[in-house]
């Protein structure tokens, strides 16, 4: 039975953008569904790492040039890591980064794909059932109407609709780190080209200050969950943000501030192991696979190099016309190796510190060469 589309990508964010910018030109009938209509928010940090830029320089020099030229941006060299008042850890970012609100940057992203490709693009699309065929697959949207797809790829995040019915559950995809953030304007005793994370004493979570355009800044807190905590709602992880901002150590740099919009809560599907994530005739991505770093929390690197590996085996698959569950292994191999080792130190150092929170206070006590610092954000590749 002849298919409506090659290939069907769930999900207009970061993955699933850098999926159809590198499928651009291969001969294949593209379509891009998102569930909502572009500019829309995603709760994020809005940090953009400098390895974002290279995986985007991988599709295409014109269009990494267009990411690095984007104007709604705040250039970012450095990071500030706060164990205390007194024991700081600086370190300088070798590739060039920057911070932007996702509503900017993923609408940036997704209006390169509509400007620049010719995959066609469908808005207000929220994704309801997958049915599999032998040859393809029929995707059913919200508004009742339907797609059939030799491939999908699903982009469509944390609470993904492709991988809940594609991908037998696992418990441990279970999001472990709650987050709560909100923009601020005002805030005082911001440091041109850093974003701070403050580890704070008697509570174990992390505060990030990241400095945004126009005086603007993302402020957030995020606390790593138990097994059966139950402690760690919104409600809970908002009252300890606000706690936080009051503190004597921070009133004073938020005294004038003002917060910009609401509260928002999240959950973050973090890297703990190397998981199923393809099978027949379907991929996933980005948040849909867990790919975000559990040490530092940013995902949206890791979400497009999975876009632009996923491009490279989907063009594999159509050439030797074989979309098997093993032969689609050749995309969990090629990405492991690409950002595996990276995100299994980053879940060593979450779990070391989460379950033995004291040595953030021997660290704190040892006074380390900025060469060692600097040696221990390299191996991370932050």
């Amino acid at each position: 039975m002849e298919v409506d589309f090659d290939v069907a990508i769930i999900g207009g964010g970061p993955a699933g953008c850098a999926c159809a910018l590198a499928l651009h030109g291969k001969g294949l009938k593209v379509a891009l569904f998102e569930k909502e209509v572009f500019p829309r928010d995603k709760i994020c940090g809005d940090a953009i790492p400098g390895s974002a830029f290279k995986a985007m320089y991988s599709i295409s020099r014109n269009w990494g040039d267009q990411m690095t030229a984007f104007a709604k941006t705040t250039e970012i060299n450095s990071i500030s890591i706060f164990l205390d008042k007194t024991t700081v850890f600086k370190y300088r970012w070798k590739l060039f980064s920057y911070n932007s609100k996702r509503m900017d940057f993923d609408t940036f992203n997704f209006q390169l794909v509509r400007n620049e490709t010719d995959t066609i693009i469908f808005e207000n699309k929220p994704l309801q059932k997958i049915i599999t065929e032998p040859n393809y697959y029929e995707c059913s949207f919200l508004d009742g109407s339907s797609i059939k797809a030799a491939l999908v790829v699903g982009c469509d995040g944390a609470n993904s609709v492709v991988k809940r019915q594609l991908i037998k559950s696992d418990p441990s995809d279970r999001n472990p780190i709650a987050a709560i953030r909100a923009y601020y304007k005002g805030i005082e005793g911001i440091q041109s080209g850093y974003n701070e994370v403050h580890f704070i004493k008697g509570v174990e979570g992390y505060f990030w200050i990241f400095p945004l355009r126009d005086g603007w800044a993302n402020v957030g807190f995020g606390v790593t969950k138990k097994r059966k905590q139950k402690s760690d709602s919104p409600t809970n992880i908002r009252k300890i943000l606000e706690g936080v901002t009051q503190s004597p150590a921070f009133a004073g740099r938020f005294k004038n501030a003002t917060q910009q919009g609401q509260l928002v809560g999240f959950g973050l599907p973090i890297w703990t192991k190397q998981r199923r994530i393809c099978g027949d005739r379907f991929l996933l991505c980005g948040d849909s696979a867990s790919l975000v770093d559990p040490a530092q929390g940013h995902g949206i690197d890791t979400a497009m190099w999975s876009g632009v590996i996923a491009a490279e085996q989907i063009i594999s698959c159509f050439q030797a016309t074989d979309f098997s569950a093993h032969f689609m292994t050749g995309y969990e191999k090629k990405l492991y190796k690409k950002i595996g080792g990276e995100l299994s130190r980053s879940y060593f150092l979450m779990r070391l510190f989460t379950r033995f929170p004291f040595l953030m206070n021997v660290i704190g006590g040892v006074s380390l060469p900025q060469g060692l610092i600097d040696w221990l954000f390299r191996k991370l590749k932050i």
